[in-house]
């Protein structure tokens, strides 16, 4: 594709995301005036003081993602609009998160002043064991959902810009670096806050170019009929979508969210009860635009385009054909954009969980790392882990959704239970909460990857496991303590 490259459509690219690059830099140094809480309560929560549209916007553009903007529409290419139904469910994720856990889990953490997850944990739980073994968790997944995001990030530019895809993971890891690394979320609102809105702009562009490129809906809906009648069924091109599948699959990606870390921290960062009820309704909303479009396209693709191979792709590939190229810079700006977005979430959750809850839980560490030493060994923890990072992308999977819902289950099955009935039931406790991770983890690691089921998501199974697991052990020990 280096021939056909249009380098105005690079130079703006470039000039986008320098804008975004560039931003958070600007902010951080602007907004060290402003002192409100510690240097962790500043970088990582923002000081709790997030408004409701921000929120919202950054909610929808954490939760999008490479999955979202390449793997996902590539999966529509492939099995029609079934996809896009299974897809729609994520519609009510945003407002299902707030509303279970926005009101309760603040009003927790901030009673401990909890900065992630794992000190919410340790603290209701009453466990260091409990707080250690889903930082752990949280760890390796989070890495394996990132490492997609950099797949998606190098595919991206190779596709448009002509270069290796090796190439590509290292200019995405020095993009995430500077848009990442040194901003915390205070300032990586802000630019998440405009890359959401870009994801939003360019679903909606895209899909009315498609649709004029392509003739009509009326002409492309004969084109997916001639090349297969099953792709305008709910189960899909292959009878792979099946109503057992597509139910599981749905507490995937919609109640089993309340358990992913990233999502669930953003119950923790709202101002007051108007910006919640802000967040709650833009943020369905901007989901729904995003969600639904983006598949609706890649269904829309196959019936225009019906030779494209790599899937992952698909985006790139006819933004580059349908849109003049002032547009397409804009338009491939919205899969980078949910990349870096995601990115800042996943990589804010791993660094507060291996500093905070593993590093300066060690005496020595937190003896030796104060005051101004802390930002820079922060920010030297953080350089490392996106070297890791970097080495494990240089691979690339198969499909970028497989491995991104490969680490949402494991993270649903770690922390969806204890997070939940921690809240909600007074009867929780730590062993309770310690087996239901380890069940939930192990049964899911064995279904996914040993004894591989297909017929349902195997997250519900693990859920299933680890809630019953829960329920059973946390009532043995009340009864015990009651004895006592």
């Amino acid at each position: 594709m280096t021939s056909n490259l249009d380098y105005r459509i690079l130079i703006l690219f470039v000039t986008i995301f320098l804008g975004i690059i560039l931003l958070p830099l600007f902010m951080n140094r602007i907004s060290k005036t402003e002192q409100h809480g510690g240097f962790f309560e500043k970088y990582y929560l923002a000081d709790r003081k997030v408004s409701g549209i921000v929120l919202a916007i950054t909610l929808m553009s954490t939760y999008g993602s490479a999955s979202t903007f390449l793997g996902g529409p590539g999966v529509a290419y492939k099995l029609g609009y079934g996809w896009v139904l299974l897809a729609v469910i994520q519609v009510v994720t945003g407002y299902f998160v707030l509303l279970v856990l926005a009101k309760k889990f603040k009003s927790a953490a901030q009673k401990i002043n909890a900065i992630t997850i794992s000190d919410y944990l340790k603290n209701r739980y009453e466990s260091k064991v409990v707080a250690f073994i889903s930082t752990l968790a949280m760890i390796v997944f989070l890495i394996a959902a990132m490492s997609a995001q950099w797949v998606g990030g190098a595919k991206l530019l190779a596709a448009f810009m002509g270069i290796e895809y090796k190439t590509g993971i290292v200019l995405i890891s020095v993009i995430i670096i500077f848009c990442v690394v040194f901003g915390g979320l205070k300032n990586i609102l802000i630019t998440d806050m405009i890359q959401g809105l870009i994801m939003i702009f360019s679903t909606i562009i895209l899909l009315i170019a498609v649709i004029n490129y392509g003739g009509g809906i009326d002409q492309i809906t004969a084109n997916l009929v001639n090349i297969n009648e099953k792709i305008l069924t709910p189960f899909g091109a292959n009878g792979s979508l099946t109503p057992s599948y597509v139910s599981s699959f749905w507490v995937l990606v919609g109640v089993g969210v309340i358990g992913i870390p990233q999502i669930a921290i953003n119950s923790m960062l709202y101002k007051n009860k108007r910006s919640l009820k802000q967040s709650i309704i833009v943020g369905s909303i901007v989901i729904f635009i995003v969600m639904f479009g983006v598949h609706l396209i890649g269904v829309m693709a196959r019936g225009v385009f019906p030779d494209i191979k790599d899937y992952d792709s698909v985006i790139p590939i006819i933004t580059l054909k349908v849109l003049p190229w002032y547009l397409a810079a804009l338009v491939l700006a919205a899969p980078m954009a949910a990349i870096i977005t995601t990115v800042n979430a996943q990589f804010l959750l791993i660094s507060s969980a291996l500093i905070k809850d593993l590093l300066f839980n060690n005496k020595s560490i937190k003896e030796k790392i104060t005051g101004k030493k802390i930002p820079v060994f922060v920010y030297g923890v953080n350089i490392l882990v996106i070297l890791l990072i970097m080495l494990l992308s240089m691979r690339p999977p198969s499909l970028i959704v497989n491995v991104n819902l490969f680490a949402f289950g494991g993270l649903e099955a770690t922390f969806l239970w204890p997070i939940l009935l921690g809240l909600y039931w007074r009867k929780a406790e730590k062993y309770g909460a310690l087996s239901s991770i380890v069940l939930g983890l192990v049964s899911y690691i064995l279904i996914k990857t040993v004894y591989v089921i297909k017929f349902i998501e195997p997250v519900v199974i693990s859920l299933s496991i680890s809630l019953v697991a829960f329920v059973i052990v946390s009532l043995l020990m009340s009864k015990k303590q009651l004895k006592k």
